[in-house]
């Protein structure tokens, strides 16, 4: 994604909040991969704006509009003493929009909280204990909200029927070439049907809540003084859905030993005291809400998470690569063996899995 960004338009975007962009400096910030966002640092104040990429988010408004119900809960809860963090509340312009439209593009303005900073990756325990902590915090802040008034930004996201429905469609129509290469992992997916059974099951056993859907520790903002979690950010993706899927895309991201596109499998292990301590802090941080189904449903959201991944880029290889970005012709075919290998490595392991069911 482009972050070229035109004199004109920022010019435009800026005197909606009440900015003189020569009187401003705006530079990139951060590595998103999905919206342009910047730093506008002027004079008398400091914000960061952001352009949401329509062809992610075909409804932006969308994305807006949930982005400000969520931060005016929180804030309610915040002022009650009722979560520790700081909600992140869109700035108005001065219409008091919520939002800029400028030549069909729309934009939104977020405060820039200077006494922080982000992370990458974890490289200890606590930060582990502090990320998993802050996102059960925010979810459990958001317990009592009816997530059904949040839009479905991105419908059918965690489907797993719908995934599979998609991966028997691109199987139809792929190339024969590109299916032989396939073959192996799509005997495989074949094979785990009693697991695809047990989702169908769990599912309506299940409340559905505000999931944050993207719950990796670079979405986290950390004070610099006490470097504990400052702010759960990135709301975008924020839908209704369930904690097991938030949960299990945590370990996901942060508990293998390599990364998901490497093709060194032997190497992949699992760093099973990460896992206690993110099961632990994560629990702990819901601070009561967790029914007993979905403590279990937390070690099945474990292995449903890199199982619907491995689908997701099984399908986009035989595709044509129309959705993930590759570097090479069989990124994605990489990608998916090496998320249906480390969905087996959990299966394996379904004894330390269940001790989060005392955690």
């Amino acid at each position: 994604m482009s972050h070229d960004l035109s004199p004109k338009i920022i010019t435009l975007v800026l005197a909606h909040y009440g900015v003189t962009a020569s009187h401003c400096q705006y530079s990139v910030l951060g590595n998103g991969l999905i919206n342009s966002t910047y730093l506008v640092e002027c004079d008398d104040k400091c914000f960061v704006l952001q352009h949401i990429n329509q062809q992610v988010f075909p409804k932006p408004l969308e994305v807006i509009n949930n982005a400000d119900l969520i931060s005016q809960h929180l804030t309610t809860k915040h002022q009650q003493q009722r979560y520790p963090l700081m909600p992140v509340t869109q700035l108005r312009t001065q219409t008091q929009d919520n939002h800029v439209k400028v030549q069909g593009q729309f934009w939104r303005a977020l405060p820039y909280l200077g006494q922080s900073y982000s992370l990458e990756t974890m490289t200890t325990l606590q930060q582990a204990a502090d990320t998993a902590n802050a996102f059960a915090q925010f979810s459990a802040a958001l317990s009592d909200f009816n997530s059904a008034d949040l839009a479905p930004v991105i419908p059918q996201f965690h489907d797993l029927a719908l995934r599979l429905k998609q991966l028997k469609h691109a199987i139809t129509n792929t190339s024969a070439c590109l299916q032989q290469q396939a073959q192996g992992l799509i005997h495989f997916i074949g094979t785990q049907q009693s697991f695809i059974d047990s989702i169908t099951a769990i599912m309506p056993t299940l409340p559905q809540r505000v999931c944050h859907n993207d719950t990796k520790i670079n979405n986290l903002l950390f004070s610099k003084h006490s470097h504990k979690p400052m702010a759960v950010i990135d709301l975008d993706t924020c839908m209704a859905g369930y904690l097991m899927h938030d949960f299990g895309d945590m370990v996901r991201s942060c508990c293998p030993s390599i990364a998901e596109d490497s093709a060194n499998l032997a190497e992949m292990a699992i760093d099973w005291p990460q896992f206690n301590t993110l099961a632990q802090a994560y629990i702990a941080g819901l601070n009561g809400i967790l029914s007993e189904q979905e403590r279990t449903s937390l070690a099945i959201g474990v292995k449903l998470m890199p199982f619907m991944l491995g689908i997701r880029f099984l399908t986009d290889f035989l595709a044509g690569n129309r959705y993930f970005k590759i570097d090479y012709p069989e990124h994605n075919l990489v990608r998916a063996k090496n998320q249906l290998h480390l969905y087996q490595l959990f299966c394996q392991q379904q004894a330390l899995l269940s001790n989060i069911y005392s955690a």
